[in-house]
């Protein structure tokens, strides 16, 4: 019965960790879901790692606009403080997720990328500037 109670409340911890929306890969990038991206980022960078095309269809307010495939992008998004809350995305979310890593990788401390990009954040009714 002692055993039960453990599988019990293990199984309700499994279950309710699985449930969050909000996720830690391995190397530290924080997901968000768009609401969670909107809320929270506000307080840090945020990075649109999009090419000058597809910026033109609309970003998120406040961006900064690094070109992932520029050759100078991995020096430029470089020189931002290892330490800021920096929040990425692109079109879809490949892009965006490639580059957070990167950063992680080369010790930024606080990296959280949107998931589904803004393709995800546009579809639930979140504003776009141009």
């Amino acid at each position: 019965m002692k055993n039960l109670s453990w599988i019990f409340l293990f199984s309700i911890l499994l279950i309710s960790a699985c449930g969050t929306a909000t996720t830690k890969t391995d190397n530290q990038v924080i997901n968000l879901d768009p609401k969670q991206f909107s809320e929270l980022s506000p307080s840090g960078k945020i990075i649109d790692v999009r090419t000058p095309q597809e910026i033109a269809q609309g970003k998120i307010e406040g961006a900064i606009e690094m070109d992932y495939y520029r050759p100078d992008f991995k020096s430029k998004v470089l020189e931002l403080p290892k330490d800021s809350q920096i929040f990425i995305y692109c079109a879809v979310g490949a892009r965006s997720r490639d580059a957070a890593e990167m950063l992680v990788n080369e010790g930024f401390t606080n990296v959280h990328h949107l998931q589904g990009g803004i393709q995800a954040w546009y579809q639930q009714g979140f504003p776009l500037t141009r």
